[in-house]
């Protein structure tokens, strides 16, 4: 009860001051898809893709202020923190067109999923999507520590070589949009 207690109250605030910056009406599934994308190191082309071009542009003016901060992705995502149905998130991470993040992920963290516990984490599609998209955020080591666990030290230097990677070749921005648009599915009550 606790943690959904918690949820509510962070919807409540990004729905706040989303819907206020971007002046467009939004329910909890855009809010939190465009809160999302707003973090990413490179949102244009997934707002441009999960959004209409006045809602984006409007966004994007603002993506420091909508973007998802650490204590709401943690409310929200993080370990403890469970999804509340899946709409589609095990097909998409079963896919393969997400089988090579996957694994790109999970090989720069083949120290850390080697542990029990972050083994048994990481064999959780909720977990593998997370991950994924905490790797396109600004500090991909805060975030994917917060969804699995602690990250072993001999970890971090691969972390950075994927982030580094990410950074020189973009991402598959369908992918994206699709786990986007599954994570925030599958905590949202909206139909």
């Amino acid at each position: 009860m606790e943690q959904s207690q918690r949820r509510t109250e962070v919807m409540a605030g990004l729905r706040e001051r989303i819907i206020g910056l971007v002046a467009h009406r939004l329910d909890d599934r855009g809010v939190l898809q465009l809160a999302m994308a707003s973090a990413m190191r490179e949102p244009d082309d997934l707002v441009g893709m999960l959004f209409p071009a006045h809602v984006g542009r409007m966004a994007l003016k603002h993506k420091d202020r909508l973007a998802l901060t650490h204590t709401e992705w943690c409310e929200l995502f993080g370990g403890t923190a469970g999804p509340l149905r899946d709409i589609g998130l095990s097909d998409v991470v079963q896919s393969a067109e997400f089988q090579p993040c996957s694994l790109a992920i999970g090989t720069a963290m083949r120290t850390t999923v080697g542990e029990d516990q972050q083994s048994r984490v990481w064999a959780r599609p909720w977990c593998q999507a997370l991950c994924y998209v905490g790797v396109h955020f600004e500090d991909p080591h805060q975030s994917i520590a917060a969804v699995i666990g602690q990250v072993v030290k001999a970890d971090l230097r691969r972390l950075e070589e994927l982030h580094a990677r990410i950074d020189d070749d973009g991402y598959a921005t369908m992918l994206m949009s699709k786990v986007v648009i599954a994570l925030a599915a599958s905590i949202t009550s909206d139909r």
